[in-house]
């Protein structure tokens, strides 16, 4: 299958990039924004009406002469004479449009231009974005998809999707050249200007700050999976929405339409994987914050601050006569003398180490550690001792309650407690069963509470549990 290549030169003109790729690249870039906001912008002409050329040439002057970027050029020519340069590439190169109208000449800027060159400011203007909006916008869109069977907003929601989870990925890869970039700076106060500048106002998302709280901007992504979920699993309304897309996408081709529509779908249900990416995104930016702080460190308490002081105070030395009030009131040249200077750095003392002196118990003191350690090990539950105690008890129908079980000794107390925690632990949901250590102690029993009966003995008294063994 033959990639779908765009048109783009089927609606733009061949020559348009040829001022941008030129060696003076930046200065026409320069003249055309200042020109498209005086002429083409907000509040101005919309793109297509006309303005007479010499309001034009005389608009690029005025830019000249209030802040020329062709400095450089030839001397000898006047400014009106460089404004007609700068409006004849222009002009060849298809940005700007001329036709006599009468006996005036008027300029415009067709409206496929106009759309051009604001993707190429919006590209060149990278704002941080509000994700939040965008979700909101997605689960409206989907809920009119559902209720209003308004399926042309189906697309619409999957490109916004596919656009919040391309900005977080690029969010990541900009905070990286971005760190790389500013660690290149060679002084502090252009690394902290890029840092607040570039870093904190340009890069950042814009409710990046609110991701982690109850109100979170992205607390609508189970609700979109759900509807996506209903109606890719409802066959009119997935019916519908492929029937959208065969007469609006594919020309009635339904089998290029359901491919369209799954598509679609599955940059729906991307939107599943975004906490993968925000943690992504968390390593990145706490790595930035790391770094500009080390540097921000490492520049505060660098010796290279006391080089320079230092080498100035030898200079004020040499210019300052004898008896300065800067200088010490001794005489003799004393502040210049070794006597001034600071004393040689002494090589600190070496500290032998203790001898440890070596003690032998007693008898006694052996024999009372051997019983702490017949305790301590009389009152360890190993799943032996447990599957012994319970085998001690159960009868023939593999069954016994709490009520029937006796204790004779401490391990048996030990072993009676352990089976009523895995009672307590018998509402455990099914996923986390098998990570629990209590539960998998013995795996032939089960554990679990009688309703409403109680077990008294002579040491406790709790709710009544019932031990189930299972043969193997």
């Amino acid at each position: 299958m033959e990639p779908n290549i765009p048109p783009l030169f089927e609606h733009l003109p061949k020559e348009l990039f040829r001022p941008l790729a030129a060696a003076n690249n930046l200065r026409y870039w320069d003249v055309l924004c200042r020109l498209m906001a005086a002429m083409w912008g907000e509040g101005g002409r919309s793109p297509g009406e006309e303005a007479p050329k010499s309001l034009v040439l005389r608009t690029i002057e005025s830019f000249l002469v209030a802040d020329d970027p062709w400095e450089d050029m030839d001397s000898s020519l006047t400014v009106t004479g460089r404004a007609h340069l700068i409006f004849t590439s222009l002009h060849a190169s298809g940005w700007l449009s001329q036709r006599r109208k009468g006996v005036v000449e008027q300029v415009t800027v067709r409206p496929v231009v106009a759309r051009f060159f604001g993707h190429l400011v919006e590209f060149a203007n990278q704002t941080p974005e509000f994700l939040g909006i965008r979700f909101h916008s997605i689960y409206v869109s989907l809920r009119e998809v559902r209720d209003a069977n308004a399926h042309g907003l189906y697309h619409e929601a999957a490109r916004q999707a596919k656009q919040c989870m391309a900005h977080i990925t690029n969010t990541s890869c900009r905070i990286q050249d971005l760190m790389g970039k500013l660690s290149a700076k060679e002084t502090m106060g252009e690394f902290v200007r890029g840092f607040f500048e570039e870093y904190i106002e340009n890069v950042f998302i814009a409710d990046y700050s609110d991701l982690r709280t109850h109100n979170h901007p992205l607390q609508f992504r189970s609700q979109i999976i759900a509807l996506v979920r209903q109606l890719q699993c409802d066959d009119q309304q997935r019916q519908g929405l492929i029937g959208w897309y065969a007469q609006m996408k594919t020309d009635d081709d339904f089998l290029r339409a359901e491919l369209l529509y799954e598509r679609d779908t599955h940059q729906l249900l991307r939107l599943r994987e975004v906490e993968e990416h925000l943690q992504r995104l968390d390593e990145e930016v706490r790595d930035a914050n790391q770094m500009a702080i080390a540097l921000f460190e490492y520049k505060l308490r660098s010796p290279g601050n006391f080089d320079k002081l230092i080498a100035r105070a030898l200079n004020a030395v040499e210019i300052l006569g004898e008896g300065h009030a800067s200088l010490p009131g001794r005489s003799g040249f004393y502040h210049a003398s070794e006597v001034g200077l600071s004393k040689p750095r002494v090589t600190p003392r070496v500290h032998e180490p203790t001898l440890v002196e070596t003690y032998s118990p007693t008898t006694e003191e052996l024999a009372m550690e051997a019983l702490r350690q017949r305790m301590n090990a009389n009152r360890h539950v190993t799943p032996l001792k447990l599957a012994e105690y319970v085998t001690r008890h159960v009868g023939s129908d593999l069954r016994v309650t709490s009520s029937q079980l006796s204790i004779e000794s401490v391990i048996d107390l030990c072993c009676y407690q352990r089976l009523l925690l895995i009672a307590s632990r018998e509402a455990c949901p099914p996923g986390k069963r098998r990570d629990d250590v209590h539960l998998q102690l013995v795996p032939g029993i089960r554990v679990e509470f009688v309703p409403e009966a109680m077990t008294r003995n002579a040491y406790m008294e709790h709710q009544e549990f019932m031990i189930h063994v299972r043969m193997p």
